[in-house]
């Protein structure tokens, strides 16, 4: 019998709202009562943590934007970039948060923030960086980090790849306690591998419900989608 992953959904309920990374849909997300919420971090000029995915908004970098500017921008799309903290307040006793760190350098900042509203086990913090991972196990070793896998352009290709569906060697060196696959590196014994060295699988992002079911078979921990509504449904039917 294979067992249910948690359902972790990605920046929110981001498949069923207008906008992703927005207090509406963690809001959603809590609404749904998935097991955890995903949101990325990222810090603007003024040294405020936000909850953002891309470098830049209107082709400025947001570490070149005050957060007022940044507001002043993103609303005029229809939707505000909410603080970090503001997302912490939502969601503290409400769900649990899968923290993604887009940088380096402020690891200290958001471990402090964490802590001044949640315990240990409501969080991961998970990066693509490995120096951001042992940055955080260096400040709290007791927070539970996570190894992303799958760069959408990375600049050596091959060598990248190689690294992510054989990322024995990086997590050794991170000492990263979970490891996080895009799905289309759950090939050539990756499963297998992580379950003899002790690592949780975070798949993401599968918004296909065959897919979702195929994938859930090999035995991942847990599944990172934009649908969290479509993977309830699925796992609560078998």
């Amino acid at each position: 019998m294979t067992t249910k992953p948690l359902i972790i959904a990605h920046r929110g309920a981001s498949g069923l709202v207008k906008f992703e990374n927005t207090l509406a849909s963690f809001a959603k997300a809590i609404e749904l009562g998935v097991s955890m919420v995903e949101f990325d971090v990222r810090k603007t000029q003024d040294n405020l943590l936000v909850a953002f995915h891309d470098e830049s908004i209107d082709g400025i970098k947001l570490r070149d934007l005050t957060y007022q500017q940044l507001l002043n921008i993103s609303q005029k799309k229809g939707f505000d970039v909410p603080l970090v903290e503001d997302v912490l307040k939502l969601c503290q006793r409400k769900i649990k948060l899968d923290i993604e760190l887009k940088e380096a350098g402020y690891e200290l900042e958001i471990v402090n923030l964490v802590k001044k509203y949640l315990d240990y086990q409501d969080y991961v913090i998970k990066s693509f960086i490995d120096t951001a991972i042992i940055t955080l196990k260096k400040t709290d070793n007791k927070i539970t980090t996570g190894l992303l896998l799958g760069l959408g352009n990375p600049q050596n290709f091959i060598l990248t790849r190689l690294s992510e569906i054989f990322p024995e060697f990086r997590l050794l060196l991170t000492k990263a306690d979970f490891v996080s696959p895009n799905y289309q590196l759950i090939k050539l014994g990756f499963v297998w591998r992580m379950k003899i060295l002790n690592k949780n699988i975070y798949v993401w992002t599968i918004n296909d419900e065959k897919l979702m079911s195929k994938i859930i078979k090999k035995g991942i921990f847990a599944l990172i989608t934009d649908r969290p509504d479509l993977a309830l449904k699925l796992f609560d039917s078998n």
